[in-house]
């Protein structure tokens, strides 16, 4: 090798050697994939509280859904409409084992069911931990459950993945009577047996369990708008079960509400929640409001979109008298409304 071909070499390796170097002492951040890091850990929190259910009903034939283990007694959170008119409930377990549960309580207006396993399952699962702080928007979510009763095919409890639409949504079920209060919506593909699993975030814990989904076909599939039942209302309606409470839900008398836009001078205007049809002999028929009356206040509290409305009459205590403000025509006029309690009218 002639002197500039030595040169050439030496200088080659002295650049190796700064790059080798550079690689040695750099600190670089490595973004995990999505599955690892400490969301994995999340996730198999979260899959150890998730069971699948079967439910036979009297009528005869097999649905399908999911629940959540809610105590380390073997008690399950699930949503009603899952092991409603059950005549026998199968709880699927990690590992493919099984066992029966049965039901502790029901709140059908929430669309909520406690239900409890045989003690033989206990040791297979464990407990969800209730998240309390309320979800963000955009905060990555884990939904787990049996999605078109896939777990029968042998495995566990199906995972998807998504993010947290919105909060505090309300919605009414004008067929049923059944009142979601406050529900999540998030976007993680959501079906037909997703219905009482578990929606939980990175850190694997629970922040709702799957109750409603939209869809424009005929055969009810993930349109990525789901809605979940929000953990801190689990907590306390599984508590009420367990102490033998009746579930109590105020209710102004109406059949259904209608939703109405009030523009003020400036141009800007708020969403305004109208009486449709009224229930006959119901609390609003007998205070003498009428349908197309659009809500003011109810007690001294202004109230403005449905969301509030159905929020404030479900507090009411059954038997309370309140003043209502509304407008008719025109004019604002105060009636007196005995609250009545909320009606299910099943499905």
């Amino acid at each position: 090798m002639n002197g500039s071909g030595r040169h050439r070499a030496l200088a080659l390796a002295a650049l190796v050697l700064l790059v080798l170097a550079g690689c040695a002492t750099a600190s670089r951040v490595v973004e995990p994939l999505p599955g690892q890091g400490p969301a994995t850990d999340g996730l198999d929190r979260a899959r150890r509280c998730v069971v699948s259910l079967v439910v036979e009903r009297a009528a005869g034939g097999d649905s399908f859904g999911a629940g959540v283990v809610y105590d380390d007694r073997g008690h399950i959170l699930t949503v009603h409409h899952v092991v409603e008119d059950a005549v026998r409930i199968v709880v699927l377990l990690p590992g493919g084992h099984t066992v029966k549960a049965t039901m502790v309580g029901a709140d059908p207006v929430a669309d909520f069911a406690l239900i409890r396993m045989e003690p033989a399952g206990i040791a297979l699962v464990q407990a969800a931990q209730l998240e309390t702080a309320e979800p963000q928007p955009g905060e990555q979510v884990w939904s787990l459950g049996n999605p078109f009763g896939t777990s029968r095919f042998g495995g566990e409890t199906s995972v998807s993945r998504g993010v947290v639409s919105a909060v505090r949504r309300s919605y009414f079920n004008d067929d049923t009577g059944r009142l979601y209060l406050g529900a999540l919506q998030h976007d993680a593909p959501t079906n037909p047996g997703n219905s009482g699993g578990g929606l939980f975030n990175s850190r694997g814990k629970l922040i709702g369990i799957n109750a409603l989904i939209t869809s424009n076909r005929d055969i009810p599939g993930d349109s990525g708008v789901a809605f979940a039942l929000p953990a801190p209302a689990l907590g306390q309606l599984a508590q009420r079960l367990l102490r033998g409470e009746t579930p109590v839900h105020g209710w102004l008398g109406e059949e259904t509400f209608r939703q109405a836009t009030e523009i003020y001078p400036n141009g800007i205007g708020r969403l305004r929640t109208v009486f449709g049809p009224l229930a006959q002999a119901g609390p609003a028929q007998m205070a003498g409001l009428q349908a197309g009356d659009v809500i003011i206040k109810l007690g001294d509290v202004e109230l403005f979109g449905l969301h509030e409305v159905l929020a404030a009459a479900d507090g009411l205590a059954p038997g309370a008298m309140v003043p209502i403000t509304i407008n008719r025509g025109g004019s604002e006029m105060t009636l007196t409304l005995r609250a009545g309690q909320r009606p299910w009218r099943g499905q």
